[in-house]
C-alpha cells in the first residue's frame, strides 16, 4: 500500500483547520485515500472541541494582538500555532479492536520515530504529549468519528514561546492528576541546533512511512477536498458562534447546519 502526503496550508488558519475536517470526511466517503498532511499556518490559537476561551486563554492579549481563535473538531487542549511550528495530520480507514489505543501507541510512533530519526530520545507522556529532556515540544489529538481514524499535532520548532505564554493560561496551582510536563514547553532548536521545518516534515514523511509500512508519495489537494474545506470555512470556521461560543448543544446546531449541506453534495 502507498501512503499519500500533502504539504498544504492556505496561509487562513480558520481554512486550514477546515481541511482538516474535509479530509476526515471525505476518507469517510473513499473520496480520498490514507492521508498524511504536513502544514504550517500563521500565528493563532485553536481549541478542543469542548474547551472555553475564556478558561485558556488570556482574551485581552489575544484582541489587542488580533490573534484568531479557531475551534477544530477533534477534542482535547488549547494549542498555539505559527509558523515555526510544523502541523501533521493522517486520516486512515483501519479494523481495530481500540481505535483511540490503535492511533496512540502505534500510529503516533511515527512521530517519535521522526524525532529519534534528528538526533533527539523522544517519549511519550499522558499517552499524547511528546516530550525531549523534560519539556513538551508536542501535543496530539485523536478523533473517530464518520468512521475514519484520525490523529493530529503539532511540533514546536521554532515558536514565538513568548507570545504563546501570554496567551494561554498556565493555571496557578495544578491538581493533584495534571502532569506538570504539559505546561513546560520547549522548541526542538533547543535540543538539535540546526534544523529546520523543512528537516521535520521530511522526518515524518519517513516515521510515517516506516511506522505504517507504506510507501509515501506527494500529492496536490484535489478539487474536492478544497470545495469541501471551503463550504466548512463558511459555515464554520470563519464564524463567532463556532469559534468562540459554548453551550454543546450551540456547537451541535452549527454541525447540523453543515450536514444538510454537504448532504446535496452527497456527502
Amino acid at each position: 500500500m502507498s501512503l499519500r502526503v500533502l504539504v498544504f496550508d492556505s496561509g487562513d488558519p480558520r481554512f486550514d483547520l477546515a481541511f482538516e475536517e474535509a479530509l476526515a470526511r471525505l476518507r469517510a466517503r473513499d473520496k480520498i485515500p490514507d492521508t498524511l498532511r504536513l502544514w504550517r499556518t500563521s500565528c493563532s490559537v485553536v481549541l478542543g472541541y469542548f474547551r472555553s476561551p475564556g478558561e485558556d486563554v488570556n482574551l485581552d492579549v489575544a484582541d489587542r494582538e488580533g490573534i484568531p481563535l479557531i475551534r477544530r473538531f477533534s477534542g482535547g487542549g488549547t494549542v498555539y500555532l505559527d509558523r515555526g511550528c510544523v502541523n501533521y495530520s493522517i486520516v486512515m480507514k483501519r479494523e481495530v479492536e481500540f481505535p483511540i489505543s490503535y492511533l496512540y501507541e502505534t500510529v503516533l510512533r511515527g512521530t517519535l520515530t521522526a524525532l529519534e530519526s534528528l538526533g533527539l530520545s523522544p517519549y511519550l507522556r499522558n499517552a499524547n504529549d511528546v516530550v525531549v529532556n523534560g519539556r513538551k515540544v508536542s501535543g496530539t489529538a485523536a478523533s473517530i468519528r464518520w468512521g475514519v481514524l484520525f490523529l493530529h499535532g503539532s511540533i514546536l520548532v521554532d515558536a514565538d514561546l513568548i507570545t504563546l505564554r501570554a496567551l494561554l493560561k498556565a493555571p496557578e496551582r495544578l491538581k493533584p492528576s495534571v502532569d506538570p510536563v504539559k505546561y513546560r514547553v520547549a522548541n526542538l532548536l533547543e535540543f538539535a541546533g540546526g534544523i529546520d521545518v523543512g528537516d521535520v516534515m521530511d522526518a515524518l514523511i519517513r516515521g510515517y512511512s516506516k511506522v505504517l509500512s507504506e510507501d509515501a508519495y506527494l500529492d496536490e489537494p484535489s478539487g474536492e477536498e478544497l470545495d469541501v474545506a471551503g463550504i466548512l470555512h463558511r459555515l464554520k470556521y470563519s464564524r463567532d458562534e463556532w469559534n468562540l461560543m459554548l453551550p454543546l448543544s450551540h456547537l451541535v446546531s452549527i454541525e447540523k447546519n453543515v450536514e444538510k449541506e454537504l448532504e446535496g453534495l452527497g456527502l
